[in-house]
């Protein structure tokens, strides 16, 4: 899980990265890359109150969404599958959470 935590942040700072070079003329295509969907899709699941302390990860390729890690609750896991739904260039979302 450790290993999934330090991908996203990986990926969040390459997101971070790619929007500062977006902002000096490059291509804005960039913006809706896997990567950065990617990043964005787990800062918003590190971010929200409800989801911050599961240890949950997303990877998105071609707007499919896979959750990863583990939920306290069903709660919990409904809220994730909601934000990741609501990130833009996501259009699926395959659930592979467990609770602990």
């Amino acid at each position: 899980m450790k290993k999934w935590m330090w991908l996203s942040t990986l990926l969040l700072l390459s997101c971070l990265l790619s929007g500062c070079a977006m902002l000096e003329g490059q291509d804005l295509g960039d913006a809706t890359s896997d990567a950065n969907i990617t990043a964005i899709a787990n800062s918003r699941l590190n971010s929200d109150v409800m989801t911050a302390n599961a240890m949950l990860s997303a990877t998105v390729a071609d707007g499919l969404a896979m959750l990863y890690g583990t939920v306290p609750d069903e709660a919990t896991r409904q809220r994730a599958i909601q934000l990741l739904k609501a990130t833009p260039g996501v259009f699926e979302v395959r659930d592979r959470t467990r609770r602990f």
